[in-house]
């Protein structure tokens, strides 16, 4: 999975925000180095038939490897999986004719160093220095940059949260690349005990790990759900609830995969999210499987690749059934993900997304459009959120050509901080004194935060439920939007859409724009 964003992450194209979908990978400019993740044995994730993690667990992986041997690396135990690592090349053949385990495949494959351009979208913008005066602002509205938030307006968020802003009881799940909790719109919005890194699909609590947010995706994901009204900054859909950071993608600048979000981080995700009793979990993000630096298809008729899929897909419905529901973002290659074959014919998926109980968001800009870059799909897309559109400015906001985007917190050294003064997307707010950092971002990676904190609210006024009854209430009180002429290709991709009517809305926007007011209301 990349963090993607286009002109802005990819934990949202060709990322669908592995984090960052197309969002251009992120990776070091130096591609020569060779990372322990490259030369490391093989680790793959093994699913038992029984639902449950057998006590003799070990015994059944290491029958299955020879004397090559293997080790169990993690267990998940809400989910009756672990991760096994081995170099036995016949590990996945023999552990599947053997009738307790219902799926085994690798978390992911790794070859070679993957060559990845450096570069935020694929556009191919070069990063640059950050500008030295980044503009500050001193606007009217709950907090200083509010003026700046036309997404916030647009599904009447300032008016919602007056009525109910959330309770600290709800716990949402950022899977993402990290929450920097020093960053004045999330200090004391981060729940510590309930947050961990899943890299390498290995928990680990300690908290200079999972809040060392160096990419900055999960930083501005998580300003978009409960950025605090403070008095600073910006003002998160539902700033009264508590994050949970789940760390999710590569975030050693020496390894090739830098950036990536793979299956055994998610499975460990899930996993985690259940055992801490997580309300909703956002993913801004598409898994990747193997090498590549486009790589974030599943298709069924790849044995590897479906054995992926029925894993994540076991381990979303196991949270389905502990009332844990996750909000994920379709992606930024605008493609049609409900039609994606293999070349064979083969049904594919983008995970998790494309799997059951999942509420998929698609992107819109300032003009309530499909943003040019998002996917979309029938039976994909339940709702769509403002993800933003650089190809369309916000006409109040007219001294940065970024102003279509989305702004939202991230920390000063990370790396979309940086990119984002390519776009003129740097913005500061010094009002307090001391000076924060945001930037301009777009991406179906930003449109998933904003229906994720609306579901925050719902679940702070109707109590916990799963992800059935979520998606029905949040499509029950979206506002429809009709479809565009088609073809639709604002972006000129190329590639023209056609929205269709669908049983809940049309394939563009599901059932509609979210609207915060209208659930709380």
């Amino acid at each position: 999975m990349r963090i993607r964003n286009w002109f802005g992450f990819a934990l949202s194209i060709c990322l669908t925000t592995s984090l960052v979908g197309c969002d251009g990978e992120l990776a070091p400019t130096d591609t020569s180095v060779t990372s322990s993740a490259v030369t490391a044995a093989p680790t793959y994730l093994v699913s038992f038939a029984s639902g449950t993690i057998p006590s003799n667990a070990a015994s059944i992986v290491s029958a299955a490897a020879g004397t090559a041997g293997a080790t169990i690396k993690a267990s998940y135990p809400n989910l009756g999986m672990v991760l096994v690592q081995t170099s036995f090349a016949s590990f996945e053949t023999n552990l599947r004719a053997d009738s307790r385990v219902d799926s085994v495949g690798p978390s992911k494959k790794i070859s070679s160093p993957i060559e990845i351009q450096k570069g935020l979208t694929a556009l191919d913008f070069k990063a640059t220095k950050p500008h030295a005066n980044p503009r500050v602002f001193k606007a009217p509205g709950s907090d200083p940059l509010s003026n700046r938030q036309w997404d916030m307006d647009q599904i009447h968020s300032p008016q919602a949260r007056a009525i109910n802003a959330g309770k600290s009881s709800v716990l949402v799940g950022v899977l993402d690349s990290g929450i920097d909790i020093t960053h004045p719109d999330l200090a004391g919005q981060v729940n510590a005990a309930a947050s961990a890194s899943c890299i390498g699909g290995v928990v680990d609590t300690t908290q200079s790990v999972w809040s060392n947010d160096i990419i900055g995706h999960g930083t501005h994901v998580a300003g978009n759900i409960a950025g605090a009204k403070n008095n600073v900054g910006i003002v998160g859909v539902a700033p009264g609830v508590k994050l949970a950071a789940v760390k999710l993608a590569v975030d050693d600048v020496n390894d090739p995969n830098f950036g990536l979000v793979f299956a055994d981080a998610m499975v460990c995700a899930i996993d985690w999210s259940i055992k801490n009793n997580v309300d909703v979990m956002n993913a801004s993000l598409t898994i990747d499987p193997f090498t590549g630096p486009i790589d974030d298809i599943f298709c069924t008729d790849d044995p590897d690749r479906n054995a992926v899929i029925t894993m994540v897909r076991k381990a979303v419905l196991k949270a389905a059934a502990n009332k844990t529901s996750l909000v994920a973002s379709t992606g930024n290659m605008f493609l049609d993900v409900h039609s994606l074959k293999s070349p064979n014919g083969a049904k594919c998926d983008v995970l998790p997304v494309s799997l059951p109980t999942v509420i998929g968001v698609s992107a819109v800009g300032y003009t309530k459009q499909l943003s040019w870059f998002s996917d979309y799909g029938q039976a994909i897309v339940d709702v769509a959120g403002p993800g933003g559109d650089n190809l369309i400015a916000d006409p109040l906001v007219t001294d940065t050509t970024a102003s279509g985007q989305v702004l939202s917190s991230v920390p000063p050294n990370s790396l979309y901080y940086a990119f984002s003064a390519d776009w003129n997307g740097q913005v500061q707010d010094c009002s307090s004194g001391t000076c924060s950092t945001y930037a301009y971002l777009q991406g179906t990676s930003q449109a998933a935060p904003h229906v994720t904190g609306v579901a925050a609210l719902a679940i702070s006024r109707y109590g916990k439920m799963g992800p059935v009854a979520l998606g029905a209430l949040l499509r029950n009180k979206a506002t429809a939007l009709p479809c565009p002429a088609s073809p639709y290709d604002p972006g000129m991709t190329g590639q023209p859409a056609t929205c269709s009517k669908t049983l809940i809305g049309n394939n563009f926007y599901g059932a509609g724009e979210i609207d915060a007011l209208a659930i709380v209301k």
